[in-house]
């Protein structure tokens, strides 16, 4: 039942698995439980549908969905959009023992770059013109990969979410992809792009305010911020693990080793940083 109907079982379309924000194989990830602990203070109940991301749009519209998520403000009309519910930082990521100056989006024109899928697309126009006059970039569609490149000192920097990021280095280690003391090297975030805001979407204005107060709540009583650690950079780098991923709990696992830094970033630009496609694709 939709929310027009005054219901409180909601079904939210999900476009993309992207832990950690979304990990469609157990159906969790930090943006998952955030919408469910928002609405669950109202007595909702979400039922998560993955579909394409041009059938998320359409079926909004259509009324078959009552809300989607990582949208920007008019993306699609009639609905109602939340307040801001995450941000991806997309960055350039290094090793710190490389010691590399990138400070701003023209210092990868000359080093070996390698970013996640469309990101020359995705990234704005400046990127776009660096990394199309450097023959040292590439783009790969696993970003695994991308944390097993830069680890293994093969490229010189990859960009791509950091949290996206930490994901896939806990990944690459439980995988046997990379041994411990490879993936416990200092790392340097590079914040050369702008922060991306991504809102919810709903059909119905009175599900909207329901979870812009759970969202409120959440930051107000301390589990917005459980939430993100739950989920945060410093979570598990372990050896010899004993059981994938998918069935060991990050906060059980022990803090890695290393001192990370974010160095502040001289790139006053506003162009887009998504980690995901910001505009909407033709409907299928």
């Amino acid at each position: 039942m939709l929310s027009g109907t005054h219901a409180d079982e909601l079904t939210i379309g999900v476009s993309f698995s992207i832990p950690p924000y979304v990990i469609q194989e157990n159906n969790t990830g930090l943006e998952l439980e955030l919408l469910n602990m928002a609405l669950a203070d109202a007595g909702h109940r979400v039922n998560i549908t993955y579909l394409p991301l041009a059938r998320t749009f359409h079926e909004l519209r259509e009324g078959k969905l009552d809300g989607i998520i990582n949208v920007h403000e008019g993306m699609v009309d009639k609905v109602f959009y939340s307040d801001v519910a995450i941000v991806f930082q997309n960055c350039a990521i290094s090793l710190a023992k490389n010691q590399l100056k990138i400070d701003s989006i023209r210092d990868l024109k000359d080093k070996r770059i390698v970013a996640f899928q469309r990101a020359s697309v995705l990234l704005g126009p400046e990127f776009s013109q660096v990394v199309t006059a450097n023959d040292e970039y590439s783009e790969v569609a696993r970003q695994l990969l991308q944390v097993y490149m830069l680890m293994k000192d093969r490229v010189d920097a990859v960009v791509m979410d950091r949290h996206i990021f930490n994901y896939y280095r806990r990944q690459a280690l439980l995988q046997n992809a990379l041994n411990a003391t490879e993936l416990q090297q200092s790392l340097v975030y590079h914040e050369i792009f702008p922060p991306t805001e991504y809102r919810f979407a709903f059909q119905s204005e009175r599900i909207r305010d329901d979870f812009n107060r759970g969202l409120k709540q959440l930051k107000a009583d301390g589990r917005w911020q459980q939430l993100h650690e739950k989920y945060q950079d410093d979570m598990p780098l372990v050896s010899n693990p004993t059981r994938p991923y998918d069935a060991a709990p990050l906060s059980l696992l022990p803090k890695p080793m290393e001192q990370e830094v974010t160095p502040a970033s001289d790139n006053p630009q506003s162009q887009p940083g998504a980690a995901i496609p910001p505009s909407e694709p033709e409907p299928e």
